[in-house]
């Protein structure tokens, strides 16, 4: 089953990869992709199994680097490093979404 739901990640971030690439001359599409991609790192937290929780003291990202975070992130998934994380971008999605029910 985690095999399964590591290979969906995968999956998932290759096509936003994928798409980001196909619409990044779009301000909206992008602003539509950072939501999606956020979506998915969400998910991704959600299913993982984190011991002591995530750091949440990190300063916020501004939007350039979080948009460059998430496309380097998704990369890794995309490319079957499905186990890395970004701390600062996973406290900065927390931090401005809530907390994350298991």
């Amino acid at each position: 089953m985690e095999d399964f739901c590591l290979r969906t990640f995968a999956g998932r971030a290759a096509d936003l990869i994928e798409n980001h690439v196909a619409a990044s001359s779009k301000l909206a599409g992008t602003d539509i992709w950072c939501q999606a991609a956020e979506d998915c790192v969400l998910a991704r937290i959600k299913s993982l199994r984190i011991l002591g929780g995530l750091p949440r003291h990190k300063a916020p990202l501004s939007q350039t680097a979080r948009t460059e975070r998430l496309k380097t992130l998704l990369q890794l998934w995309a490319n079957g490093c499905t186990c890395a994380v970004d701390e600062d971008l996973f406290a900065d999605i927390l931090n401005r979404h809530g907390p994350v029910r298991h």
